[in-house]
């Protein structure tokens, strides 16, 4: 039993001086710092720069072919680069002219693609950020249940302290200390518990943001004021997610991509025009001949049907999954909503912070009480546990209501809730 005791002090103390190195934060420097040292949405930042470099790429020529025949002589004599008066020079410079406006076609999809890589980069750090405030907050209350758990046990261990020397010359019970002790075993437990998810959202956290060390989330204590629902109605919420959602413009963009991939796909069906310039020296009828040439490709056996067709099988399947997009924001909209009216209702509970006061006055008075033997072992272990349950229960309802209005903000697409200044 003592050396379970010994192990979870350990911990708390090791707890307490993670925390003393860790950084102190709010949410709006957290989201500052996860807007510059995220590697993820670095990562997708340079492949949006990456995909308007390839709308550049795309608006240039090809490049023109040039090429030469240098005299050798002949087989009876050979003479190597005899390119002179009585030898043979041969040139020829190619430009392919692109028909049925293929380069144009090219350059609007490069730029459908582009905006559907900007629309990516910005879904990512929507979904990011909705993973960074939910873990700021959970940290947030945790850290303040853990800091009424880390004052409940050092309340306990000054009267198990007490009752330990009272022990030894028999004015208690020795049952009393036992059960005392079984009190402080459960009670270390659960705080052990809340450290490890404590540790778990501050990991998160930390990597969110790029930070080389662990973070405390500073914010009002009184948070919940910055989440209220107001006059926000399904369909207003719905329409607002509809005209933002990153995800919806992303599906969008990409069937707009995939029609100009399918307009694309039909003009190079259509052949290019070869159109070039040559010189002869002595290979022709007359010295120095100089000739227009023109070449075009005959589509006889490839004109391009597998990629046409294909293409459009691409445009229905980006058109479901638009359609699909729109219903499912739609629900979630609805589901998010649902959930913070529900939480709502809460709203006619006793205000927790001036109840939770009152309550740590209440369980003052009761270990004051015991200690003067004015209530019984039992009424006190009955008020510590019925505490000890409270304040975890209040603090996971008030993370509870921020991250349904963080949900919200997320299926919006939108702030609407906290925004920072």
């Amino acid at each position: 039993m003592k050396r379970l005791l010994v192990l979870s002090f350990t911990f708390f103390l090791t707890a307490k001086g993670f925390s003393q190195e860790a950084r102190r934060l709010t949410l709006q420097q957290a989201e500052q710092e996860f807007l510059q040292r995220n590697f993820r949405l670095l990562a997708e930042r340079y492949r949006v720069n990456a995909s308007e470099a390839l709308v550049e790429q795309a608006k240039k020529w090809d490049n023109p072919t040039v090429s030469g025949t240098l005299g050798f002589g002949t087989l009876e004599a050979v003479k190597p680069f005899n390119i002179g008066g009585g030898g043979q020079l041969e040139g020829n410079v190619e430009q392919i002219i692109q028909l049925a406006g293929k380069r144009n076609k090219q350059v609007q999809l490069a730029k459908w693609n582009a905006s559907a890589s900007a629309a990516a980069f910005t879904e990512l750090m929507r979904t990011l950020r909705l993973e960074l405030r939910t873990n700021f907050y959970q940290l947030y209350f945790l850290q303040a249940s853990e800091k009424t758990l880390r004052e409940q046990l050092s309340n306990l261990q000054r009267i198990l302290d007490a009752y330990r020397t009272a022990d030894a010359t028999g004015s208690v019970a020795h049952a009393d200390v036992i059960r005392l002790q079984a009190l402080q075993v459960g009670i270390a437990n659960d705080y052990t518990d809340l450290r490890q998810q404590e540790m778990d959202a501050s990991l998160r956290l930390q990597l969110l943001t790029g930070s080389k060390e662990p973070i405390i989330p500073e914010s009002d204590p009184d948070v919940l004021r910055r989440y209220k629902l107001g006059f926000q109605t399904l369909q207003s919420l719905t329409d607002t997610a509809l005209a933002n959602r990153p995800d919806l413009q992303l599906a969008g963009y990409q069937l707009e991509a995939a029609k100009s991939n399918q307009r694309l796909q039909q003009a190079l069906a259509v052949p290019d025009l070869h159109l070039g310039a040559t010189y002869d020296r002595n290979g022709s009828y007359a010295p120095n001949f100089i000739g227009l040439t023109l070449g075009v490709d005959l589509p006889v056996w490839n004109r391009n049907q597998g990629n046409i067709k294909a293409a459009a099988q691409e445009v229905k399947a980006q058109s479901a999954g638009l359609s699909q997009q729109q219903f499912t924001i739609a629900a979630e909209v609805a589901n998010a909503l649902g959930k913070v009216q529900f939480l709502e209702q809460g709203t006619g509970w006793p205000d927790l912070n001036s109840f939770n006061a009152e309550y740590t006055r209440l369980i003052e008075e009761v270990a004051a009480n015991f200690r003067k033997g004015n209530i019984s072992l039992l009424q006190f272990i009955d008020y510590f546990n019925s505490y000890s349950e409270h304040i975890r229960h209040a603090n996971k309802f008030l993370s509870d209501r921020v991250q349904a209005y963080e949900e919200l903000n997320f299926t919006t697409g939108v702030q609407l809730f906290n925004q920072l200044q």
